[in-house]
């Protein structure tokens, strides 16, 4: 069968040049170009293929895919494709044919002349609806300089551009003659020289195509734009798709290149002859339609249409048209299947082809060994055939037992004792009285003690219902304990022992041994043994206690039944959330997950074999307030859990010092990185968020602290700025260091103390009311006091007198620290009655340390 298509559809796309010079158009052949099979059938590809027509620019061929169509339909059923119709151009978006709708064909093509959307340099052919090289309007003839100014015109007749097509293109006092700008000529008013004067106008006759030779010879070329060359016409540019395949310019550009079949798509392209079809040409692409009775099924051009569907069995009368017969050799004769021999054993004995040779003549009545061959029968019997031989069968429920196949089937074996369900079947049953009913020996009465409880009438009253536990008793009377063994005994049912893994734990015989001991919880391997396990839901499995699910926030860590869910995950920090989850790194569990301490001494309770270094702290508490950080945790020094706060470093003297105002000890404020403590200004945010009882001061040579010095616990932030007050301080919060390094004496031990903005004797004192400027030379956080003005310790202010100032920290070095008697209580004396002395002058570098540490606990 047929199927309809749409033709297939290939598009030209070229681009023109405008030239005031002429040219011969014409090239050389490019040779044989593929052709492509056109025929109702889209069974084929066709491949485009980029053709020469020997134009000044190139000519592409727009590439058309036609996807076989592979659907074997039955063959008397003919499939009708529904032509596809356009309306709009939106109904063409993505249409291989084109993007716009030709709304009188209801076809997608390039364009429409009536809408030409070609781009600029071409315009639509109106035979083919495509778009070809030529100009439709002045724009395509303004070049990218021009910038959409140039002079140039648009010829339509010629689509090539000229310098004018009416005088009115023309400067004033010039005419338009053969596409040229002329200056006018009269008696009076002569031409130059090499030029003619021809009906009023100044013409150069061996290349004007208006006068070309002579006056009022005008230049006529078809389908291309003429020109004049030694005063012979020529052709100058051929009109797309037409090319001058014959370089003659009397019959101008005659080939036209989208249907010429021996100048397909370009000069001497010939289509060519494929086996048993007519070779076509459209839109300059080589096709081929396929003869009557035959159809190009591979898809290959190159051999044409190869099948001839009026005998082909593979495709008769059509491609894919397979002839398959039941039980025959097909045949295919004028595009029509039909049977060419029957298989051995089968007949078509009903004269229809298509369904074969549909009568098996082997066991068919009607047709026994040929057709029309019919089979008789007989009394209680019906006819039958067996390999192409009449027989008979009996009618269900006799037999012929005799021999004699003139009385039929004599026997009625449904009821007959002798002959029951088969000739010569005795019934002769074991413990019974035998019958026969439906063909089959039945039970007629069995012997006492006796029956037939498995209703097979072969073995008679097989059971001895006075001893059987399937039926004790009575056919169907078993005797069957949960769970448990059992006998019959004298047609009565004896409980036995209980099967291993299950017990008779409500002593009651009726319902056996009901208790599962592998898996009941209050009877776990034996009857009474209750499961109950710490934190958890107890399971009984293989007769012992298990763990069926732990309580919220438990687990069983150590797979040990015994001791239930062990483990509360909640707080755990070795299997803190789940099973062998550790915390590491300093942090704990808190409500199923590992997070961040309070602080060092926190993670040193908790944790106190680990050994200082840097660890992650929440003072706030892990998911609350804000987030946690980096903080140094001294792991030893008097027991260990101090965390650093801060770090004044000195360096040269041009270092731009950060504790220099009173704020920066009572704020917030953080500066410098964790990894620089030791070499750099430090304030970590640990200074207003880590709360402490204990202050431990650490220098490059030498420690010491004061132990429950912040009452109550708090931030060191808090705890300086409760201490500040508008005048410069004349008392020690501290006096006497409660634990120093090694390396200290006790004198200097006693003599360091504490206190915050001690009075400068001689510094302006409270007259200055200890501001940021002045005279002042106090450090901010005093550990130590001379007995004129010095006061030293961690910070200072930035424009304070004094050549120690320069410095960030002024605390004394080892070599310096040394400490005199006084008088207790009277400032700078402390309570110790101990104050510093030294022969060094303490604005002297050679007097400092290097840096202050400072870490609470």
């Amino acid at each position: 069968m047929r199927h309809l298509t749409s033709p297939l559809a290939l598009a030209l796309l070229a681009t023109a040049a405008c030239s005031t010079g002429s040219s011969v158009v014409g090239g050389p052949s490019d040779g044989a170009l593929p052709d492509v099979a056109v025929s109702d059938r889209p069974e084929l590809d066709a491949d485009a293929t980029t053709l020469d027509a020997g134009l000044d620019v190139p000519v592409d061929v727009t590439p058309v895919d036609v996807t076989p169509d592979v659907t074997t339909d039955a063959p008397d059923v003919v499939p009708v494709d529904v032509p596809f119709r356009c309306a709009t151009n939106a109904d063409c978006a993505g249409n291989a044919g084109g993007a716009v709708c030709d709304t009188a064909t209801g076809a997608c093509v390039q364009c429409v002349p009536s809408a030409d959307t070609c781009p600029v340099g071409q315009y639509c052919v109106a035979a083919s609806n495509t778009c070809a090289p030529g100009c439709r309007s002045d724009e395509a003839c303004a070049s990218a300089t021009d910038a959409g100014t140039s002079s140039r015109r648009c010829d339509t007749a010629t689509r090539a551009c000229v310098d004018c097509v009416t005088d009115e293109h023309c400067p004033p006092g010039n005419l338009c003659v053969g596409n040229l700008c002329v200056t006018g000529c009269s008696p009076t008013r002569a031409c130059p020289s090499a030029q003619t004067c021809c009906s009023g106008a100044c013409v150069d006759t061996q290349s004007n195509t208006a006068a070309c030779g002579a006056c009022d010879r005008r230049c006529t070329v078809p389908n291309a734009a003429s020109a004049c060359l030694n005063g012979s016409c020529a052709v100058g540019t051929c009109t797309a798709p037409f090319a001058d395949c014959n370089a003659t310019a009397g019959d101008g550009c005659e080939a036209n290149t989208q249907s010429d079949l021996a100048h397909c798509g370009a000069c001497n392209a010939a289509c060519p002859t494929r086996a048993n079809a007519t070779s076509t040409c459209a839109a300059g692409a080589c096709g081929f339609a396929c003869n009557a009775g035959f159809e190009n099924c591979d898809g290959d051009a190159s051999n044409g249409c190869e099948v001839d569907t009026r005998s082909s069995v593979s495709h008769c009368g059509r491609c894919g048209g397979a002839c398959s017969l039941a039980n025959a050799v097909a045949a295919c004769t004028a595009g029509a299947c039909g049977i060419a021999a029957c298989t051995a054993g089968f007949g078509d004995c009903d004269g229809n082809a298509p369904n074969g040779c549909e009568t098996d003549t082997r066991t068919s009545v009607s047709h026994c060994g040929a057709c029309g061959t019919a089979c008789a029968g007989a009394p209680n019997a019906v006819p039958a055939c067996a390999t192409g031989m009449c027989a008979l069968t009996c009618t269900a429920g006799f037999a012929e037992c005799d021999g004699s196949a003139a009385n039929g089937c004599e026997v009625d074996t449904r009821t007959s004792a002798t002959h029951c369900g088969g000739c010569g079947r005795t019934c002769n049953l074991a413990n019974a009285s035998a019958r026969c009913s439906g063909s089959v020996c039945a039970v007629a009465t069995c012997t006492t003690g006796y029956g037939d409880c498995d209703g097979n009438a072969a073995n008679g009253c097989e059971v001895d219902t006075r001893a059987s536990t399937a039926h004790c008793g009575a056919c169907g009377t078993a005797c069957s304990f949960a769970n448990a063994s059992a006998s019959c005994a004298a047609s009565a049912c004896v409980l036995g022992a209980c099967n291993t893994g299950y017990g008779n734990c409500d002593g009651t015989a009726s319902n056996g041994c009901e208790v599962d001991t592998r898996t009941t919880v209050t009877h776990c391997g034996a009857c009474g043994r209750t499961c109950s396990l710490p934190n958890a839901t107890a399971a009984c499995a293989a007769g012992g206690c298990t763990v069926a699910a732990c309580n919220t926030g438990y687990a069983d860590c150590d797979g040990v039944a015994s001791n239930g869910c062990e483990v509360d995950t909640r707080t755990s920090d070795s299997n803190c959330g789940v099973c062998a989850r550790a915390c590491t790194g300093g942090t704990a569990c808190a409500a199923g997950a590992c997070g961040a301490m309070a602080s060092c001494a926190a993670i040193h309770t908790r944790f106190p074999a680990l050994a200082s270094g840097v660890y992650s702290v929440d003072p706030d508490g892990v998911g609350t307030g804000a987030a946690a950080f980096d903080a140094y945790c001294d792991m030893t020094t008097d027991g260990g859990g101090w965390t650093l706060v801060g770090t004044v470093y000195n360096t040269s003297p041009t270092d731009t010092r950060r504790w220099n105002t009173d704020t920066v000890f009572t704020d917030a404020t953080t500066f410098g990185t964790l990894a620089a403590r030791s070499t750099d200004d430090f304030k970590s945010p640990a200074y207003a968020r880590v709360n402490g009882r204990d202050l431990l001061v650490v220098t490059d040579e030498y420690h010491f602290g004061f132990r429950s010095m912040m009452s109550g616990g708090a931030s060191f932030a808090a705890y300086v700025a409760s201490l500040v007050s508008p005048t410069c301080a004349t008392t020690w919060t501290r006096s006497g260091a409660d634990f120093g390094s090694s390396n200290l004496t006790t004198t200097q031990r006693r003599g360091l103390g504490f206190t915050v903005r001690g009075l400068d004797v001689n510094g302006g004192g409270p007259t200055d009311g200890c501001a940021t400027t002045g005279s002042n030379e106090n450090s901010f956080l005093n550990f130590a006091s001379g007995p004129s003005w010095w006061v030293f310790g961690a910070g200072n202010c930035v424009g304070c007198a004094g050549d120690w100032t320069s410095y960030d920290n002024g605390m004394l070095n080892l070599a310096t620290l040394s400490f005199a008697a006084c008088t207790p209580g009277t400032w700078p004396c402390n309570a110790n009655g101990l104050y510093w002395t030294s022969a060094v002058y303490p604005s002297s570098a050679a007097s400092k340390t290097r840096y202050v540490q400072l870490l609470v606990r």
